[in-house]
């Protein structure tokens, strides 16, 4: 019952929120954005991979066995 009416330790003020914190809203939508990048680059390697394979499955040279 005592807890509800102390304050936490770690707050030493109470937050403004007049100015956004710019640090971390550009490291959250740069790291959004390097997550997107990666998972694009990484399905295209995928698709690359599959087509790789698909046409090598359908290849019926004599030449290369």
């Amino acid at each position: 019952p005592l807890s509800a009416f102390t304050r936490s330790a770690f707050v030493a003020k109470k937050r403004s929120y007049d100015q956004p914190n710019w640090f971390g809203v550009a490291l959250a939508f740069g790291t959004s954005a390097a997550l997107w990048g990666f998972l694009i680059k990484q399905h295209e390697d995928d698709v690359r991979e599959y087509e790789r394979r698909k046409a090598e499955r359908h290849h019926k040279c004599t030449d290369c066995s």
